[in-house]
C-alpha cells in the first residue's frame, strides 16, 4: 500500500473531528484507495494488525489459542488465495472492535439502490437479525448511521436500553451482554454531536456515563480489570462534562471496587475519599450510603475494624433516606432492602464480624429476587466465608455449593475466583468429606 498506517490515522483523526462516522470513513477509503472493508475499518481506528489481535485477546481471552497479527492478516486478504474466510463469529467480534455491523466487513456489491421503496422512504432497510436487547424487549438497538438528530425521546430510548442490559446482566451474566453494552456505549458517543439542545446533550452524556459504568461492572465480573479501569475513567470524564457530581462520585466508587477486589484497601480508601469530596452535599442518599459501605470494606482489608464499623454505621444512617424517587437509575439496585442487607453482610465479613454478617446475609437471601442470579451467588459466597470464620465448616460448604451452581449459570469469573479463594481458607479442614466434595465440584466438574 502506498500510504503508511500513520498517514491514514492522521486523516481519520481529521475526519472524525469533522463528525464523520467510522462507517463513512471506511466507505470513503474503500472507493478512494481500493482497499477492502476489513482493512478500511481497522485503519479508520488507527490500529495495526497487532493492535487488533491484542484488543481481541483482552476482550475474549483464550490462553490455548490467542489471536495473532498473522490471523488478522489472513482475514484481511481474503478472498485472495492466501486468505482465510472469517466465520460469522469472527465477523461479529471484529464488528464490535470496529464499532460497525458485521455485514459492513464483507464488502461485495451493493444493489440496494434498485429497491424503489427504500428510495422513496429515504432510509435503509432494517437488518433482519435482532440483537439481545431486541429479543428481550422488542426495542431495536438504535443505529448511529441513521440518528441524524438526537432528541429527548431518542435519549430516553437509549436510557431504557441501558436499563434493559442491566437487568439481562442480573439474570444471565456479564458474558451475555458485555459486547452489546460496549457497542451501545460507543454508538452514543458517536452521535453525541447530534443533540438538538444543550439540555439534551447533557442528558446524553449522562446516559453514556451510565452505560460506561455498567460496562465497567461487566468487565470487573469477567476479571478484565484493565478494561474496567478504562470504562471507569470514561464514566468520570462524561459525568464531569455533564456536570453530574453524583455520577462522577459513583464512577470513582466503581474504580475503587477494582482495588477492593484485588485486596488493595489503601488505594480503594483513597479513591473513596475523593469520591466523597466530589459528592459534597445534595447528592442522592443512595450514593453516600453506597460509598460508606465500600469504605467499611476498605477498612476491613486494612484490619481497622473500628473505623470500618463506623463507616458502616454511617452508611446505614444514610440508607434511611433512600427511596425509589430519589435514587438515580444507575444506582437503582441500591434502593431496596435486599441489596442493603447483602452489602452490609459482605462488609461485616470483611470486618470479621461473622455472627452479625450471617443475619444480614440470610435476610438478603430471603429478600433477593430469584432472577438476581449473580447477586445470590455472591451472597452465598459471603455466607460461606462467615461460616468459615466461625469454624462451622459443613454450613460453609453447603453455602459454597449453592454459590457454585449459581456462578456457573451466569459464567461469573469473579464469583468463581472467590470460590477458589475460599477453598484455600478451607485447607485446614481438607480431610472432611464435605470439603473434599466441594473441592471436586469447584475445581474438577
Amino acid at each position: 500500500m502506498a500510504r503508511s498506517a500513520r498517514s491514514f490515522q492522521r486523516e481519520a483523526d481529521e475526519l472524525r473531528a469533522s463528525g464523520w462516522t467510522y462507517r463513512r470513513i471506511a466507505s470513503h477509503w474503500r472507493q478512494r484507495y481500493r482497499i477492502n472493508p476489513r482493512v478500511a475499518f481497522r485503519l479508520a481506528h488507527g490500529l495495526t494488525q497487532a493492535d487488533v489481535a491484542r484488543r481481541w485477546n483482552e476482550q475474549w481471552p483464550d490462553a490455548d489459542a490467542p489471536k495473532t497479527a498473522k490471523q488478522i492478516s489472513y482475514w484481511e486478504i481474503w478472498p485472495g488465495p492466501a486468505g482465510r474466510a472469517p466465520s460469522l463469529d469472527t465477523l461479529n467480534k471484529l464488528a464490535f472492535l470496529y464499532h460497525c455491523a458485521a455485514g459492513d466487513l464483507l464488502g461485495g456489491e451493493d444493489h440496494s439502490h434498485l429497491d424503489a421503496e427504500a428510495l422513496r422512504a429515504g432510509t435503509p432497510e432494517a437488518p433482519a437479525s435482532r440483537s439481545t436487547s431486541e429479543r428481550a424487549t422488542g426495542v431495536p438497538l438504535p443505529s448511529g448511521a441513521v440518528l441524524t438528530r438526537v432528541t429527548e425521546r431518542v435519549v430516553e430510548d437509549l436510557e431504557i436500553l441501558t436499563d434493559t442490559y442491566r437487568h439481562l446482566d442480573y439474570r444471565e451474566g456479564s458474558g451475555k451482554v458485555s459486547a452489546d453494552v460496549g457497542a451501545h456505549l460507543y454508538r452514543m458517543l458517536e452521535v453525541s454531536n447530534r443533540t438538538t439542545s444543550t439540555g439534551t446533550h447533557r442528558r446524553l452524556l449522562r446516559a453514556a456515563a451510565d452505560a460506561a459504568q455498567l460496562a465497567a461492572w461487566l468487565a470487573i465480573d469477567a476479571q478484565r480489570y484493565q478494561q474496567a479501569h478504562g470504562y471507569c475513567r470514561l464514566t468520570i470524564s462524561l459525568a464531569e462534562k455533564a456536570d453530574d457530581r453524583a455520577l462522577h462520585s459513583y464512577g470513582l466508587g466503581v474504580l475503587s471496587q477494582i482495588h477492593l477486589h484485588n485486596g488493595d484497601g489503601r488505594t480503594a480508601l483513597s479513591l473513596l475519599g475523593i469520591a466523597r469530596d466530589v459528592a459534597g452535599r445534595g447528592v442522592p442518599a443512595a450514593v453516600n450510603s453506597w460509598l460508606g459501605e465500600a469504605t467499611g470494606e476498605a477498612y476491613g482489608l486494612l484490619d481497622e475494624p473500628h473505623r470500618g464499623m463506623t463507616a458502616l454505621a454511617g452508611a446505614e444512617r444514610a440508607f434511611d433516606g433512600v427511596s425509589m424517587d430519589n435514587t438515580p437509575a444507575w444506582l437503582s439496585f441500591f434502593n431496596a432492602d435486599c441489596h442493603a442487607a447483602r452489602l452490609k453482610g459482605r462488609c461485616l465479613t470483611r470486618l470479621s464480624r461473622p455472627t452479625d454478617a450471617t443475619r444480614s446475609l440470610y435476610e438478603a437471601l430471603t429478600l433477593l429476587p430469584a432472577d438476581f442470579v449473580r447477586e445470590r451467588s455472591g451472597t452465598f459466597i459471603d455466607l460461606a466465608i462467615a461460616y468459615t470464620q466461625m469454624n462451622q465448616i459443613e454450613q460453609a460448604c453447603h453455602a459454597a455449593t449453592e454459590a457454585d451452581v449459581l456462578a456457573r449459570r451466569t459464567g461469573s469469573e469473579r464469583n468463581r475466583k472467590r470460590l477458589r479463594q475460599l477453598l484455600v481458607d478451607l485447607l485446614p479442614w481438607s480431610g472432611l468429606d464435605c470439603v473434599q466434595s466441594l473441592y471436586r465440584q469447584v475445581l474438577i466438574n
